[in-house]
């Protein structure tokens, strides 16, 4: 049981570090951060290991792929009551809308 639990908080600490590295080289090169952005999905799925909140941004809720703002996503302000962001996957063309809190 205590290994389960250890091999289990590895592969966290290994799919934030994978998706922390192809956050960054995702400006650089797109392809080398789709891989190492699948393989953080991999282990994920492998150890049930849950995203951070603040890396859950950075993977698109349709075609699980990664998305960087500006490389491969579209990023809008939505106008209304509350106002949302919108984050437009190019891969895919799916919405992701976030509810901002009104100030």
């Amino acid at each position: 049981m205590r290994a389960r639990k250890a091999s289990k908080a590895d592969a966290a600490d290994v799919e934030r570090s994978l998706l922390n590295t192809s956050i960054k080289t995702s400006m650089k090169d797109i392809a080398l951060a789709r891989r190492q952005a699948e393989l953080a999905r991999k282990v994920m799925l492998r150890f049930n290991v849950r995203l951070d909140y603040s890396l859950k941004r950075f993977i698109c809720h349709g075609c699980k792929k990664l998305i960087v703002p500006g490389v491969n996503a579209r990023v809008r302000l939505g106008h209304g009551k509350p106002p949302t962001l919108r984050i437009t996957c190019l891969e895919c063309g799916r919405v992701n809308r976030k509810i901002l809190k009104s100030a």
